[in-house]
C-alpha cells in the first residue's frame, strides 16, 4: 500500500515539476544576455527590412475564404525564404526581382510543435504586370495557384 502512493507521488511531483516558474530576481541569467528564441514562430522582427519589400515586379498573395479553410495563419515562403504571415481574408503584395520564384508557405500545426509545408507554386515575374496567387483550402486539401485576377473576399 506503501509504495503504490509513494509512486503516484513521485510521478505527480515529476510532471508538475515541468509546470513551474522560476522567480524574476533569478540571477542564473544575464541581464546583459538577450532571451532565448524559441522554435515555436518565426519571429517578425520589425527592425529589419524585409527582402520583398522593394523590388520591381509585385505578386499580390491573397487568402481565400473558403467552407473547408479552419482559419489557420499561413507563414508565406518566396523561394525558401519566409516572406510574412498570411490572416484569413488577407492580401499581401510581395515585391521580388523579376524571373521564375516558386511562392509556398506553410501552417503551424497544434501548440507550434511542428508545420505543415503546402506545395508550392511556380511564378514568373515581369515588370508589366503584377502575378496573383491565391491560397485556397479545397476538399479538405491546401494549395497555391496563380490566377487571372485578385479573389473578392467581402
Amino acid at each position: 500500500m506503501f509504495s503504490r502512493f509513494s509512486l503516484a507521488t513521485l510521478t505527480a511531483a515529476l510532471l508538475l515539476s515541468g509546470c513551474a516558474r522560476h522567480a524574476a530576481t533569478d540571477n542564473s541569467a544575464s541581464a546583459d544576455a538577450p532571451a532565448p528564441a524559441t522554435a515555436a514562430a518565426p519571429i517578425e522582427n520589425q527592425d529589419s527590412a524585409s527582402p520583398f519589400a522593394s523590388g520591381p515586379t509585385v505578386i499580390n498573395v491573397s487568402h481565400l475564404v473558403t467552407r473547408t479553410d479552419d482559419g489557420s495563419s499561413v507563414y508565406l515562403t518566396v523561394d525558401g525564404q519566409d516572406a510574412g504571415m498570411l490572416q484569413k481574408g488577407e492580401n499581401r503584395l510581395i515585391h521580388v526581382p523579376a524571373g521564375k520564384h516558386q511562392v509556398g508557405g506553410y501552417v503551424q500545426t497544434l501548440f507550434g510543435f511542428g508545420k505543415v509545408t503546402i506545395q508550392a507554386v511556380d511564378i514568373t515575374t515581369d515588370a508589366n504586370t503584377p502575378k496573383n496567387v491565391v491560397y485556397s483550402v479545397t476538399r479538405q486539401k491546401p494549395q497555391f495557384s496563380e490566377t487571372a485576377a485578385a479573389p473578392n473576399n467581402s
